[in-house]
């Protein structure tokens, strides 16, 4: 068996001590005290093996898609059952992507085009909107009719 590199070895003893780091300042479980524990609404969750994968790619410098990027798009398509997946650096690119593969020219007459009214909700992000306008689309806000959040055809009709 061919002993470590330097580089291998001191790779591993920064993996092993971003595991021992997670441990003593994230991995302590709080008990759950009901009317007693604050409980956030959102925010980051990660374990032990996300340091570990975020230090690791950070050491070869892989601050964008890499090697890790590959790997979830890869597993992602076969578990989708497709051939292709790729990532986006957020919701809102994801978003901007998605609008825009609905304007190619491979859909034929059912691609958006320039001036077609585009159905969107009234209240959300504005990045929801952002790509509609900047591809010369027009955005209808559209909101829902309770009980049962389907489109206010109402609201369509007055607007």
């Amino acid at each position: 068996m061919n002993a470590m590199s330097k580089k291998e070895e001191l790779k591993q003893q920064i993996l092993d001590l971003t595991r021992e780091y997670y441990c003593e300042v994230h991995g302590q479980k709080k008990e759950f005290l009901p009317g007693e524990t604050f409980v956030n609404y959102g925010g980051r969750y990660f374990d032990e093996a996300e340091m570990v994968n975020l230090v690791d790619s950070s050491l070869d410098f892989w601050l964008t898609a890499g090697p890790w990027a590959h790997k979830f798009e890869t597993r992602l398509a076969k578990w989708l059952g497709v051939k292709y997946c790729a990532v986006c650096n957020s919701g809102s690119s994801a978003n901007l992507l998605a609008f825009y593969a609905l304007t190619s020219p491979k859909l034929g007459e059912r691609a958006i085009q320039r001036g077609d009214e585009v159905i969107t909700v009234a209240a959300g992000f504005p990045t929801t909107v952002n790509p509609i306008i900047q591809f010369g689309a027009i955005p209808v806000f559209v909101d829902v009719a309770l009980p049962g959040f389907d489109i206010d055809v109402w609201c369509c009709l007055y607007q």
